[in-house]
């Protein structure tokens, strides 16, 4: 299905004349397809002026666009309301400016986080952040998605470790927010409002993060428990033990199952909790120490299995929040962390056929997949989890459940202020429209 009339198609027939790097193959226009809407162009941008430039052409032709990089999380929002471009940003992947001496670095956003961080390892630093599919995603739209990973209550989320940004608004005026250093910025923290916003606001193309030293010693220790709640009540314990983990996930037998497909070898195809930490070495095995005896505590006695693997093992285990089928929802809720039991026993109890659940202890993310579910459910679902302060999310899923209930759930008393916001930077509605919360 095209995202635009037949007028609209011939108000896109100049692009050609403008762009180089235009695509108009409707087979190859598939890969950028977002809720089975194909665009109509994509234009793959080479410097920051084409941005610039085809955001000028969009908002005086009335296009809509959607900003793409890795496309690991095309599917996620509302299905939008009009789609006529693609705006490929993964060619725009070079380092403008790095100071090793001040841990920072400004890169352009289609730059992937494992490019990053192969960087960046040159000089013993690296970006603290976990993304699914690292060697596909880019830094702005790790940004423009706005979240933390399975290691956020550590690390955070992009959020945490952006000082600056350059952004193009929907007419194709270019503004920048932030610093280059981390403590010389001033003034209302643009970055941080466009962190999160979807590409709604704007197309992210720079962005400056800050960086952190590689630790000396990183470590991984996982055990077998006999069932998915034993393993998310031992890593409760184990992180209110251990604060200082540097991540403490438990997974159901097929989430285990599915990472060691995906590389991580020490977990079989049994539920599990997995721990890690880092820093100086003696203070790394302490940690681990600590959260090791709550866990013996907690009455899981099955024995510890370690690897040398850690960037391999823990990549597999970020990259099940998008390891999941097209035949497959996946739910994402986000509650304290004391509260995980209680919101999954009323999953649980509402959701008779789980086949992976992957919680995140020390932070309370929990992941979730079901075959099916109904709007009804998840309504029900969020009524539920309400007084536990969760908020769950519809990550990924049939167009028909995504067109029946809000996948981002009630917008709540921010809805008129985010609209507002909305309407400052992008009036005509152009950029990424309806796929953010409450239709904005």
């Amino acid at each position: 299905m095209a995202g635009a009339e037949t007028g609209d198609t011939a108000r896109l027939d100049s692009l050609s004349s403008l762009f180089d790097n235009v695509d108009s193959d409707s087979e190859r226009l598939r890969r950028y397809a977002v809720d089975d809407l194909v665009p109509d162009g994509a234009v793959r941008a080479t410097e920051i002026e084409d941005v610039e430039r085809l955001q000028s052409f969009a908002t005086e032709r009335d296009l809509s666009v959607i900003a793409h990089g890795g496309r690991t999380m095309r599917d996620l929002g509302m299905p939008p309301r009009k789609y006529d471009v693609a705006l490929d940003l993964s060619a725009l992947d070079q380092v403008v400016d790095y100071e090793p001496n001040d841990f920072t670095i400004t890169v352009q956003a289609g730059m992937t986080l494992a490019e990053l961080q192969r960087h960046l390892a040159t000089n013993g630093q690296f970006l603290p952040l976990d993304h699914p599919h690292f060697e596909r995603a880019t830094l702005g739209g790790i940004c423009a998605v706005g979240r933390g990973g399975l290691r956020r209550g550590s690390f955070g989320g992009p959020r945490d470790w952006l000082i600056g940004m350059r952004m193009v608004k929907a007419d194709g005026t270019a503004i920048k927010g932030g610093g280059k250093v981390v403590k010389n910025v001033s003034g209302y923290d643009l970055p941080k409002l466009f962190a999160g916003s979807l590409g709604t606001l704007g197309v992210i193309v720079e962005v400056t993060l800050k960086l952190r030293p590689q630790p000396a010693s990183d470590q991984i220790v996982a055990l077998n428990a006999p069932t998915f709640e034993s393993a998310l009540a031992a890593s409760r314990a184990a992180a209110n033990a251990a604060p200082f983990l540097n991540g403490c996930v438990a997974l159901s037998a097929g989430a285990s199952a599915n990472a060691h497909d995906l590389g991580a070898k020490v977990l079989h195809d049994q539920p599990a909790i997995l721990l890690r930490a880092n820093g100086l070495e003696t203070a790394a095995s302490e940690v681990l120490a600590q959260a090791l005896r709550a866990v013996r505590d907690a009455g899981i006695d099955n024995p510890e299995r370690t690897t040398t693997a850690i960037v391999e093992t823990w990549q597999a285990v970020a990259d099940l929040e998008l390891q999941n089928t097209e035949a497959c929802v996946r739910l994402r809720l986000g509650l304290p962390p004391a509260n995980l039991p209680r919101g999954q026993r009323i999953l649980a109890d509402n959701l008779p056929e789980v086949t992976s659940w992957v919680a995140a202890a020390d932070s309370g993310l929990m992941l979730v997949d079901v075959p099916t579910v109904d709007a009804d459910t998840v309504k029900t679902l969020r009524t539920l989890l309400g007084p536990l302060q969760g908020r769950l999310t519809i990550e990924s899923g049939p167009l028909e459940l995504k067109r029946a209930v809000d996948v981002w759930g009630p917008a709540g008393p921010g809805a008129r202020l985010m609209h507002n916001v909305k309407a400052q930077f992008d009036p005509s509605g152009i950029l990424s429209p309806g796929r953010f919360v409450d239709g904005i």
